[in-house]
């Protein structure tokens, strides 16, 4: 409650008017209508049962405030809050209680050789997406070289609330009662023109300093072999248990301005927190390759292919949900594109089978998008599961139109509808999965123009 009065006084003060302040507000209002049927498995007689159709109808509020020339040359206010609500639902659509979140809202001092923000911020990265309410201060000795630090209290990742909150300990009551403070630092550096590398450093503390959350690193680089060729990889690592969590390396190969053949070889395996139960199941990694390819011999027409396979360790756990499970992954995905005046034609199909048992999909979209801005598209879609999944034993074909485009000069206004009907339905796993869900949004901007910095827009 403490932050929400904090955020709601910086949204004020970046709304005040000013002498020489410019303030950009973006706001997007966004409903949805989906339908659910809940299926729940019957022990007894070990068949998937599906409930009524319950509805749901959730609605966000985005509004994103940008305020700048606040009477300090480089200081900038930066806010992105967001407002929830449930219209009539039947269902308790996750979060629909949460009524506010301060996604972002802090204060920034930018200077030619570093930047120092102050408020609450998140972070993505090679570890993952984190939040935290501090401290990130950044250093540009050269334009080649970046070095930051950061630190402040920590918050659970996807509910930006501390860790050690009612709110997280209902979930997962074996949690401390205690906060976390996060703590991190990162350098990036480009040598050349053709290679750039980065690596983290990132620990996590309970408030009191008697334990540790997690303690990890990442490296990332990148480098070019002339013009076609270009190898790249990636890795993370749990330093408090020892333990190498995701790995990746690839190679590249240009063979023309749109078209290439990229190789990855990759494992994973995921991190886990110290406070939390999951470790204790000691996750098995998986490993695997794949190939890809683009081929677009013009800009107005590209296909692409990619094979992907996965090899995962064996397991001995029952349950009565998976039955036989593979060690061994594939996955075809294949995709073309053709644009045709105003016109754009793009059909994809993917098809696994092996470890979490099989499925394929398909679907064709068809866009017209003049020059003016708006846009109107129809898609079908198709797909069929069979094994580990609910939608087993049937086929689900998909319908549906979408259409975007601006409302005068400064509001954009979004709608989609998708029909899905379950059919073919065989054995006793069956259960119908029909369903429909809309959308609609409205984004409105005014303000200043942030590129041009005290005009009007």
């Amino acid at each position: 409650m403490r932050f929400r009065r904090y955020a709601l006084a910086l949204l004020a003060f970046a709304a005040a008017p000013l002498t020489a302040q410019s303030v950009r507000v973006r706001s997007i209002t966004t409903s949805r209508f989906v339908e659910l049927r809940p299926i729940s498995y019957d022990a007894d007689s070990g068949v998937y049962r599906a409930g009524p159709v319950a509805m749901a109808s959730p609605l966000t509020l985005d509004a994103e405030v940008s305020a700048w020339g606040l009477g300090v040359p480089g200081l900038r206010a930066y806010a992105l809050l967001r407002g929830r609500a449930a219209l009539g639902s039947e269902l308790a659509w996750p979060r629909s209680n949460d009524h506010f979140d301060a996604l972002y809202a802090f204060l920034e001092l930018e200077r030619q050789h570093y930047r120092v923000r102050a408020g609450r911020q998140q972070r993505a990265s090679g570890l993952g997406f984190y939040a935290f309410d501090g401290v990130t201060t950044t250093w540009r000795p050269l334009p080649t070289v970046r070095v930051e630090a950061y630190g402040g209290r920590g918050l659970a990742r996807g509910f930006l609330e501390p860790i050690g909150s009612s709110a997280i300990r209902s979930l997962d009551p074996l949690r401390p009662e205690l906060g976390t403070i996060l703590l991190g630092g990162s350098a990036w550096a480009a040598p050349t023109g053709s290679s750039e590398f980065a690596v983290i450093y990132q620990r996590e503390l309970l408030s009191d300093r008697s334990g540790l959350v997690s303690e990890r690193a990442s490296l990332d680089g990148r480098m070019e072999l002339g013009e076609r060729v270009v190898l790249s990889g990636s890795a993370d690592a749990d330093l408090a248990a020892a333990a190498w969590g995701k790995t990746r390396i690839s190679a590249l190969l240009r063979f023309g301005r749109r078209s290439f053949a990229e190789l990855e070889a990759f494992r994973y395996r995921p991190l886990l927190d110290l406070t939390t139960i999951w470790g204790a199941f000691t996750p098995d990694p998986h490993r695997g390759v794949t190939a890809s390819v683009r081929v677009a011999p013009t800009p107005r027409a590209a296909l692409a292919a990619a094979y992907t396979y996965r090899r995962y360790q064996p397991t001995g756990t029952q349950t009565p949900f998976l039955v036989d499970v593979k060690d061994e992954a594939h996955l075809l995905a294949t995709s073309a594109r053709w644009l045709l005046g105003d016109l754009s034609v793009d059909v994809t199909y993917r098809l696994q089978l092996g470890f979490g048992g099989s499925q394929s999909s398909g679907e064709a979209a068809l866009a017209y998008a003049p020059a003016d801005a708006w846009y109107l598209g129809g898609r079908l879609a198709a797909f069929q599961q069979e094994g580990d999944f609910r939608v087993s034993d049937g086929t689900v074909y998909g319908a549906g139109l979408e259409a975007r485009g601006p409302v005068g000069d400064r509001a954009f206004l979004r709608g989609e509808v998708m029909r899905y009907l379950h059919r073919r339905l065989e054995g006793s796993t069956g259960a119908d999965w029909s369903q429909t869900r809309a959308l609609i949004s409205f984004e409105w901007v005014f303000g200043a123009n942030p590129d041009r910095i005290g005009a009007p827009r």
